[in-house]
């Protein structure tokens, strides 16, 4: 939690972003497609951005690699456990098919790939939304994947940073993604197929926005001592990337962008008074917006769908942070000592 900052109230924000994009993408009806009306890829891009800040801002405050990883663990894998279980289980009663059939193979499948993070290996379950405009049960947990990478990625470039230098480093990185998200997504451009832009936005592609976040956060008390200025100069350099399409500069705008909102924009309250509800809102609206699908509450009242699904979703976020991640992240102990920024 993020004491007199925006991150969290950003982050949050962007977790409802995401779930408004879902709704317009599975529920599919006329009257809710306002919902698609800001930037489709401002949300996640933000989300990968934040986690930058904050995943180095992690490493760089723990005792060891072992109390990092420990950290990270203990944030990202509760959670991301019970969804998959939940979803199992929930499925159970939305399956078409009979239970004997439904607790088989296909659904060991189901658990074994997405406990590995290898959702797309196995992205349905049997007889589970199977008439939806599309049959994934958590559309939304591949970039958990990509997220567990970053953690991984992080010492990497810290051993990298003592040695060859810290800018250096980072630029190379990012021009690197930069290449990997150009290169494949001018593939799937010139062949037509899909698979080259789900390349794309694997790591390293999301480094272009993980490492704008990291260089926020190295360099955030020149940024502070700048303020006002330049916090409107990256503003204006990301409305005319996304206007121009300058892919490139998008994500540097977008870090400082949000890096201005954080700090430099008056500290608008804390957002965390029932919890931290941004991963559980995150990881739990697609399989709800799902059922409401499946169960063809959107179709009879498009708009107590959606406010039964924010309903549903900020409530499963309340009890996933009550009774799953905040109890691991309580029982981590302290480390012995804090190693410099």
């Amino acid at each position: 939690m993020n004491r007199y900052n925006n991150f969290d109230l950003l982050r949050l924000l962007a977790a409802f972003d995401v779930l408004a994009l879902h709704v317009v993408d599975l529920a599919q009806q006329p009257s809710l497609e306002f919902l698609g009306a800001v930037d489709p890829k401002l949300a996640l891009c933000t989300l990968f951005t934040i986690s930058g800040y904050l995943v180095f801002q992690s490493y760089e405050s723990s005792a060891t690699l072992g109390d990092y990883f420990e950290k990270r663990m203990r944030r990202l894998m509760p959670a991301y456990v019970a969804i998959i279980f939940l979803s199992i289980f929930a499925g159970a009663w939305l399956t078409t098919l009979p239970l004997r059939d439904y607790f088989g193979m296909e659904t060991f499948k189901y658990f074994a790939a997405n406990i590995t993070f290898l959702n797309f290996l196995h992205p349905d379950l049997p007889g589970v939304f199977a008439n939806n405009p599309l049959k994934a049960v958590n559309g939304a947990l591949w970039t958990l994947k990509v997220e567990l990478m970053f953690y991984v990625a992080v010492p990497i470039f810290a051993w990298f940073f003592a040695r060859l230098g810290r800018w250096p480093v980072m630029v190379l990185g990012y021009v690197l993604a930069c290449v990997w998200w150009g290169g494949f997504t001018a593939l799937a451009i010139k062949t037509g197929k899909g698979g080259f832009n789900e390349v794309a936005r694997q790591l390293p592609g999301q480094l272009m926005f993980f490492l704008p976040g990291a260089m926020c956060y190295y360099e955030r008390e020149r940024l502070k001592a700048l303020g006002w200025p330049v916090g409107l100069a990256f503003i204006s350099l990301l409305v005319m990337a996304d206007h121009w399409d300058l892919t490139y500069l998008y994500p540097i705008g977008l870090a400082g962008s949000l890096f201005f909102c954080v700090y430099i924009v008056p500290y608008l309250g804390s957002v965390t008074r029932f919890g931290d509800l941004s991963y559980g809102i995150y990881i739990l609206h697609f399989p709800l917006i799902q059922a409401l699908v499946q169960l063809g509450v959107f179709d009879a009242s498009p708009w107590l769908a959606l406010a039964l699904l924010v309903a549903l979703a900020v409530g499963g976020a309340c009890l996933s942070w009550r009774f799953v991640e905040e109890p691991f992240l309580r029982r981590r102990p302290p480390p012995k000592k804090v190693a410099a920024a």
